[in-house]
């Protein structure tokens, strides 16, 4: 088993930092840094940070949006703890979906390269996100099933009474397992543009990004225990996992039939 012993925050004297929140800092600033290199010379990095600035404070915000909805039981009885996002809680796909349909609007407006532009998304959104799993797993606070006779079981055993958030253990670690996966995709992503950049239909790229994700979510999330089920069992995420997978296959044979036709005179 893998002993995680560590304080899901940092206390600086009289500043208390998470390491969730650090990580997903980082994971932004990485996700926006490789976004900005991949449209260059297509995109101008104007439009390109426009893009990314808008879509990371739409993405922050709808997270949280998500988050309250899915435990609305809990910020009912105070609605003023919505506000306090500081204190952690956001859902991950509110911070795909707000992204991506705010970076849509301004990618609009500014009259980008709109395939392009979302293939290079993809895998800076998957990087990102990856980067950010690493605090949820420093933190424990995701719980899963029991896990045995395996190397790669987790524990984690920073006291309850001093703010830890983990399972003693041994468990599955449900956000260690996405973390290689959508790594797994974002390599995959890079591979297919490197090599099919200007052949394969644009907007290909994400939607395959999106299909991948959200299969991803709907299966590793079974290994979850805690998070509410509202509807036939299943829990938010995988509910949203679904819908994605609803939107993105079709998307995907659209995308593909496009690029078939032949060009208009």
């Amino acid at each position: 088993m893998i002993e995680i012993p560590w304080d899901p925050n940092i206390h600086l004297w009289l500043v208390t930092l998470s390491w969730h929140g650090i990580f997903t800092a980082v994971g932004i600033f990485v996700g926006v840094g490789l976004a900005i290199r991949l449209i260059r010379g297509r995109v101008s990095e104007d439009d390109g940070y426009a893009i990314a600035t808008w879509g990371v404070v739409a993405g922050i915000v709808s997270a949280r949006l998500l988050h309250v909805a899915d435990r609305w039981d809990i910020y009912s009885q105070d609605p003023l703890l919505i506000l306090q996002i500081w204190t952690g809680g956001i859902a991950i796909w509110g911070a795909v979906i707000g992204g991506v349909i705010v970076g849509f609007v301004v990618a609009l407006r500014r009259r980008v390269l709109i395939g392009f532009t979302a293939d290079a998304a993809a895998p800076s959104i998957g990087l990102g996100l990856a980067i950010g799993r690493i605090g949820d797993i420093v933190n424990g606070e995701h719980h899963t099933v029991a896990c045995s006779d395996l190397p790669f079981c987790v524990g984690y055993s920073f006291p309850p009474e001093l703010g830890g958030l983990g399972q003693a253990g041994p468990v599955h670690s449900a956000v260690a397992y996405e973390m290689v996966v959508v790594l797994a995709i974002v390599l995959a992503a890079l591979w297919v543009r490197r090599r099919l950049v200007g052949r394969a239909p644009a907007g290909l790229i994400f939607w395959a990004f999106i299909l991948a994700y959200g299969l991803t979510r709907y299966t590793i999330s079974f290994l979850r225990t805690v998070d509410p089920t509202p509807i036939a069992g299943l829990r938010q995420d995988q509910l949203v996992g679904l819908g994605a997978l609803a939107v993105a296959a079709p998307m995907l044979v659209i995308v593909a039939l496009r690029s078939r036709r032949p060009a208009t005179p």
